[in-house]
């Protein structure tokens, strides 16, 4: 699952950052890492951007740039999901 595949209010782990280049490194640098959870706050009334709560902050990306970042859900309990997490 990809982080623009989230709804509003679910919580999810970065399991990798796709993409190359520059955009990659600034997504890392933001605090876009593996094994860092998030939860989707809010989406722009056209669907785009997408905001997201990670590390005590809000980030807002374009869905184009969460389509390359793979999440697994996390369970109520704060563990990761079966969608693609290994632990």
């Amino acid at each position: 699952m990809t982080l623009n595949e989230l709804k509003i209010g679910q919580s999810a782990e970065i399991v990798a950052v796709g993409g190359e280049g520059a955009l990659r490194n600034r997504l890392i640098d933001m605090g876009l890492i593996p094994r860092t959870k998030l939860t989707l706050c809010k989406v722009a009334p056209m669907g785009d951007p997408i905001e997201i709560r990670i590390r005590g902050y809000e980030l807002t990306l374009r869905r184009e740039d969460a389509a390359g970042i793979t999440v697994a859900l996390c369970k109520a309990d704060g563990e990761a999901g079966k969608t693609g997490a290994k632990k």
